[in-house]
């Protein structure tokens, strides 16, 4: 008992080598964080001109996979070093229909009504508008026919709010259909709730590109003549 108590110092200390070991074991893999948000636990193989080549750090016998560096927001290495990935050339090279795909599938995967986690939004585009429908807890039965948005007319885009690291709010005044027979559109807040900071982010960024590539369309359709 005595010798214990006595030695108690120098048995911390011989035990923090062996603490030290697996505290940088449990951090020894490299983090991928796409553009969409979502992150891959890797271990980063070759970074290449334009494909990263990686494996699941999870199974680091099985085969490896490639990822573009322009779906690349930014890789956190087992060393500490953070090397992000300046998409910004790429990004105004994605087109109408790539963008309108990424909306799509962002928002019916991140995005939910302003209220609750439990009503998510399914999103598509009728031609170039947008329509947000809100689903029923069971995620797949509507509960109303939804907004038509007109992102080619946007008032403001406000920063993305957070509220913590699963919780950030989209505020956006835009354009709605509210009289289909009489072609009325009206001004309206959008809020969007969606979970997580990086997806919100994302899903305002590309509506951001939405409506630049929607004004850009229309200065071209004017200028024919």
């Amino acid at each position: 008992m005595n010798f214990f108590k006595n030695n108690l110092p120098l048995i911390k200390l011989s035990l923090l080598p062996f603490c030290l070991i697996i505290h940088l074991h449990s951090y020894s893999q490299d983090i991928i964080t796409k553009s969409d948000g979502e992150k891959i636990e890797a271990k980063i193989d070759l970074i290449g001109t334009d494909e990263v080549k990686y494996k699941k750090y999870n199974h680091l016998d099985g085969p490896s996979y490639m990822i573009k560096k322009s779906n690349i927001s930014e890789i956190k290495f087992n060393n500490g070093i953070v090397q992000s990935f300046n998409n910004s050339k790429e990004k105004d090279e994605i087109s109408l229909k790539e963008t309108k795909e990424f909306i799509i599938k962002t928002i019916n995967k991140h995005g939910f009504e302003e209220d609750t986690f439990n009503r998510k939004y399914k999103a598509s585009f009728e031609g170039d508008y947008l329509r947000l429908i809100v689903l029923r807890r069971n995620g797949v039965d509507h509960s109303n026919d939804g907004i038509l948005y007109d992102f080619s007319n946007v008032y403001s885009f406000h920063r993305v709010s957070k509220r913590s690291d699963k919780k950030a709010f989209i505020n956006i005044w835009v354009s709605i259909l509210k009289n289909k027979k009489k072609n009325k559109w009206d001004k309206h807040k959008l809020i969007m709730r969606v979970d997580g900071i990086p997806q919100a982010e994302s899903i305002l960024n590309a509506l951001k590109h939405y409506n630049k590539l929607l004004l850009d369309k229309q200065k071209t359709s004017d200028s024919k003549f």
